[in-house]
């Protein structure tokens, strides 16, 4: 009985090691969160589309670990940085990365920064047909005792293509998160031809204090991909991870 107990213990340490393992960071060794960020539902990477990145990826053609942005890297955050791990939130500078959770939502991919920010990606070594991210201010600022920035901060994203703007969020306010558990879903088509996706992260107004942003699960469709649908892109809720 006593051998039974202890397997079984083992095989959960294992599993749950399997899902912190899989918040390693695209071709880097996986850091530790400096805090513990309350989530209820995972949002894991789905294969084949193109996933924006800040390290590992690269331009203009993406490799395995996503796209990079083609600007300056000191363009990518208005305070803290620099960005060295991808899907990390900005944490709180060098070494106080958390996992990207916006709402109650954890993500397995995507973009940790702070207000102001701008990220140009190069669309031409690779054909794309749309576009889709999950937007907000990154949970490790407006959490219990961690609720020390009043509204939790504020952003507000635009996304234009070739100096078009195509898609514009709703002032996002870290308290407005919490109450509605998830950030603003972002979709939209890439025309053809199209050379370049600029995402600018502004304050909303009120000066960029604890304004840290995600651009969560942020990802290309290339052209020719078969549609992304709910069935294709599942969630796991803390629950069954735990099992």
């Amino acid at each position: 009985m006593k051998k039974i107990i202890l397997l079984s213990g083992l095989v959960i340490i294992a599993l749950l090691s399997l899902q912190i393992v899989s918040f390693a960071q695209c071709g880097d060794d996986p850091i530790d969160p400096a805090i513990e960020v309350p989530f209820e539902v995972l949002v894991k990477a789905i294969p084949d589309v193109v996933y924006l990145s800040v390290v590992n990826g690269n331009t203009p053609v993406p490799n395995a670990c996503g796209l990079n942005p083609k600007n300056d890297p000191n363009e990518w955050f208005g305070w803290g940085g620099p960005l060295d791990h991808d899907n990390m939130s900005i944490g709180e500078g060098i070494g106080q990365h958390n996992l990207i959770t916006v709402g109650k939502v954890r993500y397995e991919r995507g973009i940790g920064t702070h207000a102001t920010a701008t990220f140009i990606f190069d669309l031409t070594g690779k054909e794309y047909k749309s576009f889709h991210a999950v937007v907000g201010p990154d949970a490790e600022k407006y959490f219990g005792d961690n609720f020390q920035c009043g509204t939790g901060g504020s952003v507000q994203y635009d996304f234009s293509i070739d100096g078009n703007q195509v898609y514009e969020s709703a002032v996002l306010k870290g308290s407005d998160i919490t109450d509605k558990g998830e950030g603003e879903l972002v979709e939209f088509d890439i025309p053809n031809g199209a050379k370049e996706l600029q995402i600018d992260i502004l304050d909303g107004g009120d000066g960029i204090g604890c304004d840290h942003a995600d651009i969560a699960d942020a990802y290309l469709v290339p052209a020719g991909m078969t549609p992304v649908t709910p069935k294709a892109k599942l969630s796991v809720t803390w629950g069954e991870l735990k099992l």
